[in-house]
């Protein structure tokens, strides 16, 4: 298991597991769906493609770069039209059998360097910073999920 002899990882993947996965389904299921389409403003991301984007994300970095399958193509422009809520709940699903995935990984693919090569440049990052940029990037992404539901007046998922 990935948090094998750490502590902290043990409990970041507690935290992951208890306080983001229900938080982020629970505010899956408080968005109408009129609203999935909606944003604040031009050019802001929709709110239900902020769903999607998380998922895209741990596609991105656990699949395509630590595991080097394809990931699945991205979301587009902020303002694209983002599909019903079911095919939304399924990406999140997707996402979180990922990092389950992950989190049973050996602790060395945190040590581990994986590159990628994009517009003639090698970029380079270790498993530590892709577990830490994904933990980062859902908490992120939630506090922008929580922000849009409470300028619709909706009260977010106490977290």
């Amino acid at each position: 298991m990935l948090h094998e002899g750490n502590a902290l990882l043990a409990r970041q993947i507690k935290h992951w597991r208890e306080k983001l996965k229900i938080t982020l389904t629970q505010a899956l299921e408080l968005v109408p769906d009129d609203k999935l389409d909606w944003a604040p403003a031009k050019k802001m991301i929709t709110l239900g493609n902020i769903f999607l984007h998380i998922s895209e994300c741990s596609d991105w970095w656990y699949c395509e770069i630590m595991k080097g399958d394809k990931s699945l193509p991205l979301t587009g422009e902020p303002d694209d039209p983002c599909p019903p809520r079911k095919a939304i709940a399924g990406m999140l699903n997707a996402h979180w059998a990922r990092m389950e995935d992950f989190f049973a990984e050996s602790p060395d693919v945190l040590t581990k360097v994986y590159s990628h090569r994009h517009e003639g440049k090698t970029h380079e990052w270790d498993g530590n910073w892709v577990f830490t940029h994904l933990l980062e990037h859902d908490i992120h992404h939630r506090s922008q999920i929580n922000q849009y539901l409470r300028i619709l007046g909706i009260e977010p998922p106490k977290i």
